[in-house]
């Protein structure tokens, strides 16, 4: 840790419980330096703190403005990171012209920032003292294949984020591509938080990974401010897992939702109503959007405008964060169907283990996904539980991601099912091609047991002129060639199942009595009858 130094002590302090006294920095990065110590699951967040890395991208923020006596939000965007201090405190952006607005009382705001960067992180961090656990959840993507710490989802416990004033989830946004992705694909997105694009084999589906954030701080009795950390829309531009902090060459994919856009989960508009209106609203390409115009939609049943909870301001991204899982669901009963084979169309060995991997991939994916999901359903029930007011609205939420959960863990196991039935199948077909390939080795034992004889006869006679071709006694030749290819070839291959007919048929014919025994008992049977008439 550069941001800190320490002195050796020859004592034991009985103040301080090791033998290091730490001279604390002034910065948010280094306040993540210390915790690491006792929090390893931090080292992410401290990763991405300190990078060095030369891409660079902007910040979107955009603030929702809840004010006495009006009933929507008011939407602005904030052109310049230098505002956001003023955002923070409550004080209107200079970019604001409405004067209107500043007759009713400003009760609470909600910053929406689009896409995390380091800078962002210090500056927020140190003005709202946040939790640092919040960003490295948030970013928890980071180092998953870091073997020096667990995850922070992994190493956190429940008990510790009940009673926060945060929630954070992740979830997988399914995607459809122009091209099929034979052998697979994974991708990092352009964003300054590394997202991955992960792509099925010998499919043009795609699961980008997503995280939202939600951190509730009051600051006085009149106003609230809570902060919506999401990811940017996807774009076309990727790079190659691992060529992003590299500057590694740009690959442009032309993607769209899969399915379309997840389905609406407000009421429709009543056909006697103005709903001409709704042509109004922009495309649903990204969370920042669809936040922005659920709220000018209609406020969520359970907001409270003067002190709102936790889970009223993660209302709707946990509902679009719902959406997007019933389509992540979608995508795994396409892949059922794509993994039932009939039997006239069965693929070939290199394909069927191409199966049999991404079923294991499927297997993995879908612990992590049921984890997930439970992980929100935990969250709602312990805080809705603390609470003293019961909000129908989110017993409806928690019922639908209950519905997700026991979704998702179906779709896996019929998944998993299929595991075994696809390595009998590559089985069956090892097991063909081998009885193929000692089909050919018989053939051409076949053949050497044919040829072997006569070229040994043919060499044999070579010594001699007189059974030569075309000499009196080439003759001879075939008399002796013949037999013994005929003896060579039963010897190695005797006829064990003409042998074996042939004694049964033996055996048969001492048991029963031959045509003329018959014909004489007959006769015999009716002389005698023919005399006692």
């Amino acid at each position: 840790m550069d941001s800190y130094s320490y002195e050796e002590t020859s004592q034991f302090s009985p103040v301080s419980r090791t033998d290091k006294q730490y001279h604390k920095g002034n910065t948010y990065r280094d306040y993540v330096e210390t915790l690491c110590l006792r929090n390893p699951c931090l080292l992410n967040l401290q990763s991405f703190l300190s990078s060095s890395s030369t891409y660079q991208r902007i910040c979107q923020f955009t603030a929702l403005d809840f004010r006495e006596g009006i009933a929507r939000p008011i939407a602005r965007r904030i052109p310049d990171i230098d505002l956001v201090p003023q955002e923070l405190n409550g004080i209107r952006g200079a970019n604001s012209g409405e004067k209107s607005e500043h007759r009713h009382p400003l009760r609470g705001r909600i910053l929406i920032i689009e896409d995390l960067t380091p800078e962002v992180i210090e500056l927020v961090g140190t003005s709202l003292d946040i939790d640092p656990l919040m960003f490295a959840l948030h970013l928890h993507t980071t180092q998953r294949n870091d073997a020096r710490s667990q995850t922070p989802d992994d190493a956190t416990l429940p008990s510790r984020l009940v009673t926060q004033n945060y929630m954070t989830t992740t979830y997988h946004r399914p995607l459809i591509c122009d091209q099929k992705f034979t052998l697979g694909g994974k991708f990092e997105r352009d964003m300054a938080v590394t997202r991955k694009s992960v792509f099925i084999r010998s499919t043009p589906i795609g699961l980008a990974q997503h995280s939202v954030s939600v951190i509730k701080v009051r600051e006085n009795s009149d106003f609230w401010i809570a902060l919506l950390l999401v990811d940017p829309p996807i774009s076309s531009i990727h790079y190659h897992s691992g060529q992003k902090e590299k500057n590694g060459p740009r690959i442009h994919l032309s993607l769209r939702p899969y399915l379309g856009s997840h389905e609406d989960f407000l009421d429709a508009p009543k056909y006697s109503s103005d709903w001409a209106e709704m042509d109004d609203f922009p495309p649903r390409d990204g969370m920042a959007s669809e936040i922005v115009q659920y709220w000018k939609r209609t406020t969520p049943p359970c907001f409270d405008l003067r002190d709102p909870s936790l889970e009223s301001l993660a209302y709707y991204p946990l509902r679009v964060v719902a959406g997007e899982w019933v389509k992540y669901v979608a995508v795994m009963q396409h892949c059922i169907k794509m993994y039932e084979y009939r039997g006239d169309q069965l693929p070939n060995l290199d394909q069927f283990n191409m199966d049999l991997r991404e079923l294991q991939g499927w297997r993995r994916r879908s612990m992590v996904s049921q984890q997930k999901v439970r992980s929100i359903i935990r969250q709602l029930k312990a805080r809705h539980t603390l609470g003293t007011k019961r909000e129908p609205d989110l017993d409806f939420l928690i019922e639908d991601f209950e519905v997700i959960s026991n979704n998702i863990k179906s779709a896996g196991k019929r998944l998993e099912n299929m595991l075994p039935v696809v390595t009998s199948l590559v089985q069956i077909i090892d097991a063909r091609q081998s009885f193929a390939e000692t089909t050919n080795i018989s053939r051409l034992t076949i053949l050497a047991l044919i040829f072997v004889p006569l070229s040994f006869v043919s060499t044999l006679f070579s010594m001699n002129d007189d059974v030569a071709p075309g000499a009196k006694g080439f003759w001879v030749y075939f008399a002796v060639a013949i037999p013994i290819t005929a003896l060579v070839y039963l010897v190695a291959r005797p006829p064990t199942k003409a042998v074996s007919k042939g004694r049964e048929w033996l055996k048969l014919g001492k048991e029963q009595p031959s045509l003329l025994t018959r014909a004489l008992s007959t006769g015999q049977t009716r002389n005698d009858k023919a005399a006692e008439a």
